[in-house]
């Protein structure tokens, strides 16, 4: 959160996406991890190849248009403080989460340190698409 409250600033972004879309995307990511996200797409992936995928996207990154669950795609128009706030509502709520967690689309069942592992690179793959421009 404090990388996303200093773009805040002044930022511009370089992908599809604008920093409020970006911040709803992350949001539902880790409302999924928490109360679970449809399973019946991946099956086969999820199987075969979760070990490898998930080795790829936490060594190498997130491949890009890697897209697990078309439903995470945020709309395309968005308040920015109410996205950053739902972000930030959400990620204080993950962190003092003491129930279990979801499995990934793809990655399966994880361990929350796996989980947390997996936000992180998730959010930083995202947040490196939106640039400071200096105020």
């Amino acid at each position: 959160m404090p990388e996303v409250r200093r773009l805040l600033a002044g930022h511009r972004t370089v992908g599809n996406w604008s920093l409020a879309q970006i911040c709803d995307h992350l949001r539902r990511s880790f409302v999924g991890s928490m109360e679970g996200f449809d399973l019946r797409n991946h099956r086969v992936k999820r199987f075969f190849l979760r070990r490898k995928m998930l080795d790829v996207a936490l060594t190498k990154g997130i491949p890009p248009n890697w897209t697990v669950d078309r439903r995470l795609t945020p709309p395309s128009r968005l308040d920015l403080a109410e996205a950053v706030e739902g972000l930030d509502e959400v990620i204080e709520r993950y962190q003092t989460h003491s129930g279990g967690l979801h499995p990934h689309p793809l990655f399966g069942k994880l361990s929350r340190e796996v989980w947390t592992r997996v936000h992180c690179v998730h959010c930083a793959h995202h947040l490196s698409f939106v640039r400071e421009v200096p105020g």
